[in-house]
């Protein structure tokens, strides 16, 4: 493995894991640096207001893949990291403790804010968004 080259993904949703798994299918063998603001390893977000909500779906069936799936196919998941900057001249990103991590190829893959309702009382006391399992 080259290790001068890697793709850095911000983002360990849907896309960010298909991303990563697609590249391993192509036969790419260079470093794949993953990085999630959240602590649990990338889930589905759908399930969160049905069963999960519901006490009817243990957290790790949300899981996209199994813990084991990202050392199995060396790619270097970082959760519970966020990245504050980007320096596309450089080719760097820059976590919020300051680490900085080189890239030849960068994916943002940061998802989407939640969809909000469009009727009324939405903003109301007591109306909640789904966004994370936490």
């Amino acid at each position: 493995m080259d290790e001068n080259n890697a793709v850095v993904i911000i983002g360990a949703g849907q896309a960010g894991v298909q991303a990563a798994q697609s590249l391993r299918q192509a036969g790419y063998e260079a470093r794949i640096i993953m990085f999630g603001d959240e602590a649990a390893p990338p889930y589905q977000r759908p399930p969160l207001s049905k069963a999960y909500l519901q006490g009817e779906l243990a957290a790790e069936r949300l899981y996209l893949k199994p813990p084991a799936f990202y050392e199995k196919q060396n790619i270097d998941l970082r959760l519970n990291v966020r990245v504050t900057a980007i320096d596309r001249s450089a080719k760097t990103v820059t976590t919020e403790t300051g680490v900085v991590v080189s890239y030849d190829k960068l994916l943002l893959a940061t998802g989407a804010p939640p969809r909000r309702l469009n009727v009324a009382g939405a903003e109301l006391a007591g109306v909640h968004y789904l966004r994370t399992c936490a």
